[in-house]
């Protein structure tokens, strides 16, 4: 991996900047002889500034590999460290680093270690192209640590019994995380859209689409689908599967919920739908749209595509529960994303866990302002 080393980070309130010999003073004072502090550390409470000189001295020795990530946390118009995060670990096998931290007592609570986490975790994932994902992980008996965890965004990711050791011992540890494809900004998607769909917005049907009349793209990264999500029991004539049947019947149908669908609905189609009495309720294809690169990360993309529900059987949840068993299959399949094309119902996918990440009308992209 492509390392760009320890460089100063300015957030609002705070300037993280490499350590320099002369803060070990401040950093025995304000955290490394303190044993509230080093309580949940990994190394003990320091027993004279001499023995932190020595480790600062060290410390400072290993920035110019530039492989180090390492800083001193101090307060905008005062230069004394009140605190340390650093990468403690790294596995090149996966492309992932592990983020520590520690604070002086007398600046908890003010919100202080989560800004300087958030701003690491966007130095990291900005500055190395390669890398995919930063974690955290604390002691569960430290929920504080946890609740920074999650003021910088992060996600938590579970619990494992007896995976770390601090100086209280071998300890259960909770892990949180950030992926490089958690952090897809809106002009990665509109640039997805635009590969997806080239020309999109030149088409006559669409530049008719009225100004006030917004439209819907969604994504659902496919390893967060939780197909409990949406349950709903149904009378043993309601059925679920691949079509396999008239065509033409079919197409007919489709056009009564949209006219212009029938052409997409063909021999070569993957369909799934729902049925009632063995007679099409819901119909969706199964679409395939390819690998394509989002945010540095290759992602096979796929998604419930012209999904419709004869007007007979709608506000049944049979088409919902249609949508829930085609993201399933699509994850089942190894597809990194769903991808919800040109939708007037974000509220109705948004009940299986699909994000509105795109809107857009006869004129193009809504700002997220306007949206």
């Amino acid at each position: 991996m492509d390392t760009i080393g320890t460089k100063t980070i300015e957030t609002e309130r705070l300037i993280l900047r490499r350590y320099r010999v002369e803060d070990a003073e401040d950093m025995f004072n304000n955290w490394t002889s303190d044993p509230e502090v080093t309580k949940f550390l990994s190394w003990p409470t320091h027993t004279s500034v001499e023995f932190t000189r020595k480790l600062l001295t060290d410390w400072v020795s290993y920035y110019e590999d530039g492989k180090t990530y390492n800083w001193g946390i101090t307060v905008k118009g005062d230069d004394h460290v009140i605190g340390n995060i650093a990468v403690v670990d790294r596995d090149e096998r996966t492309c992932s680093y592990e983020i520590g931290y520690c604070l002086g007592k007398a600046y908890w609570g003010q919100g202080i270690m989560p800004e300087a986490l958030k701003a690491v975790i966007d130095y990291l994932f900005e500055g190395e192209s390669d890398l995919m994902r930063v974690y955290t992980t604390h002691d569960v008996r430290n929920k504080k640590s946890g609740r920074v965890m999650q003021k910088a965004g992060m996600h938590y990711e579970g619990m494992l019994r007896g995976s770390k050791k601090n100086c209280r011992g071998i300890h259960d540890a909770a892990y949180y995380s950030v992926l490089r494809s958690d952090r897809v900004t809106r002009k990665q998607y509109e640039e997805l859209f635009n590969e997806m769909y080239p020309n999109f917005f030149e088409q006559e049907y669409i530049r008719n689409i009225p100004e006030d009349e917004v439209v819907s793209e969604q994504v659902l990264r496919l390893q967060d689908f939780d197909e409990g999500i949406y349950e709903k029991d149904f009378p043993a004539n309601v059925t679920f599967g691949y079509f396999d049947g008239d065509l033409e019947a079919l197409r007919r149908d489709v056009a009564t919920v949209v006219g212009h669908w029938p052409q997409y609905f063909t021999e070569n189609s993957r369909i799934y739908c729902g049925y009632v009495d063995g007679k099409v309720a819901s119909f969706c294809l199964i679409e395939d749209f390819g690998e394509h690169v989002v945010n540095g990360v290759k992602c096979r993309i796929g998604g419930p595509g012209c999904v419709g529900t004869l007007a007979e059987y709608r506000n049944r949840g049979i088409g919902l529960s249609m949508i829930r068993n085609v993201t399933a299959i699509l994850r089942d399949e190894f597809f990194d994303i769903s991808f919800i094309h040109y939708t007037y119902e974000p509220q109705w996918y948004g009940l299986l866990g699909y994000k509105t990440v795109v809107t857009w009308n006869g004129r193009g992209f809504i700002p997220d302002e306007q949206a």
